[in-house]
């Protein structure tokens, strides 16, 4: 019994010892990390310090180099009125100047105009008598020139038919005349009107036939090309030019080019895109009236007008161009 409570003692001896141990070790830890933790916050105080220190330092430069900025802007500002001065002293010098140079070159033209006028008053002759017999001679060609621009003006001569039989034989008359730029207007075909003006064949039909031969050219170019030469094909055992199948496209192309420019060329043949020239607005009603042009190499005014006479209308009327 005796050596087990030995034994009790001593462990429980060790056990104290070793918890003594623990809390020292443990104080010695605490004591190191208070250490440290002191040792941090005086750093940290020295670089806050350090810190507030280097920006007083950036505050003091900033403010130096703002005050050394602020008396160079100032200089400058000096520097540009005192120029501003100057400039402005120039400028009122200048203009002293020009006016003097001025005056005196306007006093030396005045001299040289009055000496020039002294010598033209020397040198003056006699008033010349004008000529009556020249002032008739320009009367009568200013007259002249009136007249024949009132002849220019003039556009053509009408002469009014009351019946289409009336205009017939007028035109049948004119075309045996020596006029050559004439022609009639009826409010409706009247037959033998071509005979009786002259007209000839109209060419719209040779521009039909090349219109025409142009379709048919270009519907067997592309036929006999593609189906011979450029992509032959075989399909229903036919052979790659098989003609008779090509002509209904040929006449087809032939009629529509043939047909479509016929109609653009008579229209723009008959002038429909023009300004129409309106004798009087009555001829679309039941006016006829047989016209000779004022561009006719030998229209006159009166000598169409005796011609006209000679025909039997029921009234002549002279169309200027201004009436267009």
């Amino acid at each position: 019994m005796a050596d087990e409570t030995k034994d009790q003692e001593e462990t429980a001896e060790e056990v104290e010892t070793s918890e003594a141990e623990e809390t020292e070790e443990s104080e010695a830890s605490e004591e190191v990390e208070a250490s440290e933790t002191e040792e941090e916050s005086s750093e940290a105080a020295d670089d806050e310090a350090d810190d507030a220190a280097g920006a007083a330092d950036d505050e003091d430069e900033s403010d130096e180099d703002e005050a050394e900025e602020s008396e160079a802007e100032e200089a400058d500002e000096d520097d540009a009125e005192e120029s501003e001065a100057e400039e402005a002293d120039e400028d009122d010098a200048e203009p002293s100047e020009a006016e003097e140079s001025e005056a005196e070159e306007a006093e030396e033209s005045e001299a040289e105009e009055a000496d020039e006028d002294e010598e033209d008053e020397d040198e003056a002759p006699a008033a010349v008598e004008a000529d009556p017999n020249e002032v008739e001679t320009l009367d009568l060609t200013r007259e002249a020139q009136k007249a024949a621009a009132a002849d220019g003006a003039v556009a053509g001569v009408a002469a009014f038919f009351e019946h289409p039989a009336h205009l017939l034989y007028a035109a049948e008359e004119t075309r045996d005349s020596d006029y050559e730029k004439f022609d009639a207007f009826s409010p409706f075909p009247i037959h033998g009107m071509d005979d009786a003006l002259g007209v000839g064949r109209s060419w719209i039909p040779w521009v039909t036939f090349f219109a025409g031969a142009t379709g048919f050219t270009i519907a067997a170019s592309l036929q006999f090309g593609i189906m011979g030469f450029d992509w032959p094909m075989v399909y229903g055992g036919k052979p790659f030019i098989a003609w008779p199948s090509f002509v209904p496209i040929m006449f087809e192309l032939t009629v529509l080019l043939a047909g479509v420019t016929t109609g653009l060329v008579m229209l723009i043949a008959a002038g429909c895109f023009r300004k129409p020239f309106i004798i009087d607005p009555d001829i679309t009603n039941d006016r006829f009236v047989l016209w000779i042009s004022a561009d006719d190499p030998r229209f006159k005014r009166d000598g169409v007008i005796d011609y006209m006479k000679g025909l039997n209308p029921s009234e002549i009327r002279t169309v200027r161009r201004d009436q267009k």
